[in-house]
């Protein structure tokens, strides 16, 4: 009798969706912009995730009403509020949430999402059938989004795939082994710690270091160990738009972009922020507003 390797994982075929947590951090937003991505996040992945956690960062009370509505409602499984008043609240120090998203999960697979970041997908509703086989290779660490800091490159083993060393906590899934092997290699005293020592100097000095801290102990790992990360190239049957907006013109940009309006010029472009055309008055205020701006530097 074989017995399985352990990274070889037990996955319904037919929902593998099951077998995800969703996991979530943020700061801010009103209930329906939330409800409405993270209901799109749930189409994108196939289904409703085996399990949903989300790590607030110390938002006011209306986020807090909020959040608590979607796990009343059973969108959320596992909810964690903190106090504004908390020293976790801070700009600089969101990693902290964003590690614990991952570090609470509790099935085989994680998949990092951000609600300010727009999903679609046309075709392919089993496509985390695929993603599972592709990160039972030993070379391959996460499968990402292609707006990254650097171009990705087309992967030479993996036809039709792109490929880096970043993953992006917009978009990131990869197995819970791997999560918690990452973090700890690159960043065990900082854990040891409980994120209270100094942070480590071994990730690099890129602006937004102490922002992106999680994202820079990915990316180290895959260095370290020659992984990568893959992602599908974008096209109007796949996209994911981080957007950094939020509230009503947040569904503003996202009815644009599920009608694709103005979406190619933004496929697979490092740094994007989706913003469909303007016209009009509002075209006029934008260059007014530009002008302002520079008028102030």
């Amino acid at each position: 009798m074989s017995i399985a390797s352990p990274d070889q994982l037990a996955v319904d075929p037919a929902n593998p969706w099951r077998s995800v947590s969703l996991c979530i951090s943020g700061f801010g937003g009103h209930l329906g912009p939330m409800r409405r991505i993270l209901l799109d996040w749930f189409d994108f992945l196939g289904g409703r995730p085996g399990e949903v956690i989300f790590i607030d960062g110390g938002s006011d009370a209306t986020t807090r009403r909020a959040l608590t509505q979607l796990l009343t409602e059973g969108h959320i499984d596992r909810l964690e509020l903190l106090a504004p008043s908390h020293w976790e609240n801070h700009p600089h120090r969101c990693y902290i949430q964003e590690h614990q998203a991952g570090r609470l999960a509790t099935l085989d697979y994680l998949c990092f999402v951000k609600l300010d970041t727009l999903s679609f997908r046309a075709h392919r509703p089993l496509w985390l059938n695929d993603a599972i086989t592709l990160l039972d290779n030993p070379d391959v660490f996460a499968i990402t989004n292609s707006h990254l800091v650097e171009p990705m490159t087309e992967s030479p083993e993996h036809h039709g795939l792109l490929q880096s060393d970043f993953a992006s906590l917009n978009f990131a899934l990869m197995k819970r082994t791997a999560f918690e092997h990452a973090m700890a290699s690159q960043t065990p005293e900082l854990l040891a710690s409980r994120f209270k020592s100094e942070l480590p100097c071994n990730l690099g000095a890129d602006p937004g270091f102490e922002r992106a801290l999680v994202e820079w102990a990915w990316r180290a790992h895959c260095r370290s160990t020659g992984r990568k990360t893959l992602a599908w190239p974008e096209s109007r049957h796949w996209m994911i738009f981080h957007m950094n907006k939020s509230g009503r013109k947040l569904l503003r940009y996202r009815a644009a972009f599920r009608q694709f309006v103005g979406v190619e010029p933004y496929f697979d472009l490092p740094k994007a922020l989706y913003r469909p055309p303007i016209k009009g008055f509002s075209k006029l205020g934008r260059s007014v507003e530009a002008a302002v701006r520079t008028l102030r530097t």
